[in-house]
C-alpha cells in the first residue's frame, strides 16, 4: 500500500515535534515544540483547574487547543510576551473568551507586536496581536493563591508566580539553567541578578520552569544561578579593567562560540553575554564621572 503525502508528512512531523503531557501534584502540563533541539526549543503550558499559565508556541496551536479543550478556561496568566509563552493568547481569547493577564510592560508588546528574528519564527511561529489585561496583585486559582513577582532581565515584562502554601514558583524563563553560557541581544543579565536576588526573599521548594519543567530543590537552584551570574560579572569587570576586548574575555570565561551563534546570526551567543556586562559597566562608570564633574563644577 502506497503511503499518501499527507500520511508521510504527519509521520515526519511526529518524528520531529515534541508533545508530552504530565501531571505534578494536580498541576497538569503540556510540553510542545516543533523540533527536538534541546529543552529551550519546546515550551510548557501549565493548567490548574480553570487557570492556565502561558499559551505555548503559535505553530503548536493544534496540540495546545486540544489540551485546553479538556476543561473550561476562566483565566490565563502569561509569564512574558515571547512567542513561545504568549503566542496563542489571541487564539485562546477568540475561541473561549477567558480573562488573559500579563504584566503592564507586556501590554503594548502583545497588542502592538515586537520584532522577531527569523530563527524564532521558524522554531515557534509568529503570534497574533491581542489585548490582555494587567495582572492583579493576587490571583485565586482554585485552591492556589498566586502572587505575581516582576522579574525583568530576560524580558522587561517577565513575571514569576509564587504559591506560598505549596512552595511553588512558576518561573517563566528566569531559570532554565543555573549556569547559562549564551544570551540573546536584548537581555539584561544585571537586571536578572537583581530579579534572582529578589526571589530569594520568598520561601519555595519547587520551580515550575516553562522549559525545564519541574525542578526540585528550587530555592538552591535560584541561589546557584544568582551566584554564577555575579561571578561571571566580576570576572568580566576584572578583565575589562585590564583592557581586554569582549572577544578576548569571552574566550577566557566561556570558550569559543558554538553552533547557536551562527544559526541565529549572532542573536544568541556567548559574546552577547559578556558584552552586556561590559556595556553596563561602561555606562555606570560614565554616569559616575559625569556626576563627579557636576559636583566639582
Amino acid at each position: 500500500m502506497i503511503e499518501s503525502n499527507a500520511a508521510r508528512e504527519a509521520s515526519r512531523e511526529r518524528c520531529m515535534s515534541v508533545v508530552d503531557q504530565f501531571d505534578f501534584e494536580g498541576l497538569e502540563a503540556l510540553r510542545v515544540g516543533r523540533f527536538k533541539m534541546g529543552v529551550s526549543s519546546s515550551c510548557i503550558v501549565y493548567r490548574f483547574g480553570e487557570t492556565v499559565i502561558d499559551t505555548g508556541p503559535p505553530n503548536q496551536w493544534r496540540h495546545v487547543r486540544h489540551f485546553l479543550a479538556e476543561r473550561e478556561i476562566k483565566q490565563v496568566l502569561i509569564t512574558h510576551h515571547h512567542e513561545d509563552h504568549g503566542g496563542n493568547g489571541g487564539r485562546i481569547q477568540k475561541k473561549w473568551g477567558p480573562n488573559i493577564f500579563t504584566h503592564e510592560k507586556g501590554l503594548a508588546l502583545h497588542g502592538g507586536g515586537f520584532p522577531m528574528p527569523f530563527y524564532r519564527r521558524l522554531i515557534f511561529g509568529a503570534p497574533k496581536r491581542f489585548q490582555p489585561a494587567v495582572l492583579p496583585e493576587m490571583i485565586q486559582a482554585g485552591e492556589l493563591k498566586l502572587t505575581p513577582i516582576h522579574c525583568p532581565g530576560h524580558a522587561p515584562d517577565l513575571v514569576c508566580f509564587y504559591e506560598a502554601k505549596r512552595g511553588w514558583l512558576f518561573t517563566g524563563d528566569i531559570y532554565i539553567t543555573a549556569s547559562p553560557r549564551m544570551l540573546r541581544g536584548p537581555e539584561d543579565p544585571n537586571q536578572e541578578i537583581e530579579s534572582l536576588t529578589n526571589l530569594l526573599n520568598y520561601q519555595f521548594d519547587t520551580l515550575l520552569c516553562s522549559h525545564r519543567g519541574v525542578v526540585l530543590n528550587g530555592y538552591e537552584q535560584i541561589r546557584k544561578k544568582q551566584k554564577y551570574l555575579i561571578a561571571v560579572r566580576e570576572q568580566v569587570h576584572y578583565y575589562t579593567a585590564r583592557g581586554e576586548t569582549v572577544g578576548e574575555i569571552c574566550l577566557r570565561i566561556l570558550g569559543k562560540e558554538e553552533l547557536q551563534r551562527w544559526v541565529t546570526l549572532g542573536d544568541f551567543s556567548k559574546q552577547n553575554f559578556i558584552r552586556a556586562f561590559v556595556e553596563a559597566k561602561r555606562k555606570a562608570d560614565k554616569e559616575i564621572r559625569t556626576a563627579n564633574a557636576l559636583d566639582v563644577y
